[in-house]
């Protein structure tokens, strides 16, 4: 029994030394990981983009706002190029502004990303909207379909997909007729350069790629591109898009392919209701949000 009683006690000191060592050495990693996340933070140009940086926050303290935050945070800690991943802006109130940044939810973003949204927002029926999606997550546009209620309007999302099938909805469909909370809404108007407007970006002879508007500074433009990268463009080379021209069936438009612009699609029905344009080309019918199908391009 002394014999047993001896090997198990040396045993267990052993598994106690191994495992002294063995958090020791994570704690070690950890904090070499964390050295060197600060030092790869350190490195990385936090704002590789030419736009003016300087730039003044029109809200305050406690209202709701959109940015890229976490997105924004985590390429920085990471040091991925920025110009290249994907900064998709999300909902969170405003803590701090300052003169080049601001936190939201504990985490820096610049200035430049900030939209505050109106809190004391009121909408009609068929304003277009900039909010987020309010069954998820993400920024969007919308169109109002029921504004009894003028500070929580009832909305159908633009920028989630719309399905031909009914018996196979899409996005839009499975989460459209939605009610969206006080103060969490801009009305947007056509004309105006104001954040979530609908761009298109000339990127050479009859070629245009959409964009949806973040900021203007003189002739610069600041861009949420294809797949949420983040761009600037001259203005000249952009334009405004309307959310609701004249489009009637019969009319030949521009539409939504991939990234791009493309010419050469029949409108066959519109329904301003919920902000859709039905469309047919090469025997294929589909079905465009208005942010999507413009004749401005000709």
């Amino acid at each position: 029994m002394k014999k047993s009683f001896l090997t198990a006690a040396v045993a267990l000191a052993a598994l106690a030394t191994v495992s002294c060592t063995g958090n020791n050495a994570e704690n070690n990693a950890e904090g070499t990981d964390s050295a060197a996340n600060e030092q790869v933070a350190e490195s990385v140009n936090t704002f590789p983009w030419d736009f003016p940086q300087e730039v003044k926050v029109e809200g305050e303290v406690g209202q709701m706002a959109l940015a890229p935050y976490t997105y924004y945070a985590a390429c920085i800690e990471k040091g991925e190029d920025l110009t290249n991943e994907a900064l998709i802006f999300y909902n969170a109130k405003l803590e701090e502004i300052g003169d080049k940044t601001s936190k939201m939810d504990g985490k820096e973003v610049p200035n430049v990303f900030v939209i505050p949204l109106d809190k004391e927002g009121q909408a009609k029926k068929g304003d277009i909207l900039l909010t987020w999606w309010q069954n998820g997550s993400g920024m969007q546009r919308a169109i109002v379909r029921d504004a009894t209620n003028p500070a929580e309007p009832v909305v159908d999302y633009l920028d989630l997909s719309y399905s031909n099938d009914p018996e196979k909805p899409g996005m839009g469909e499975k989460f459209g007729n939605h009610q969206l909370k006080p103060g969490s809404f801009n009305v947007l108007t056509d004309g105006e350069w104001q954040p979530g407007a609908q761009l298109a970006v000339k990127k050479g002879d009859n070629k245009w790629e959409l964009a949806t508007l973040i900021r203007v500074e003189g002739d610069k433009v600041l861009v949420k591109g294809f797949s949420s990268k983040v761009a600037v463009y001259s203005k000249a080379d952009t334009k405004l898009v309307p959310f609701k021209e004249n489009i009637k069936v019969g009319d030949t438009v521009w539409c939504k392919f991939a990234a791009s612009f493309m010419p050469g699609y029949k409108v066959t029905k519109v329904d301003m209701n919920i902000g859709r344009i039905w469309v047919e080309k090469d025997n294929r019918t589909e079905v465009f949000s208005i942010c999507e199908v413009t004749k401005v391009l000709d």
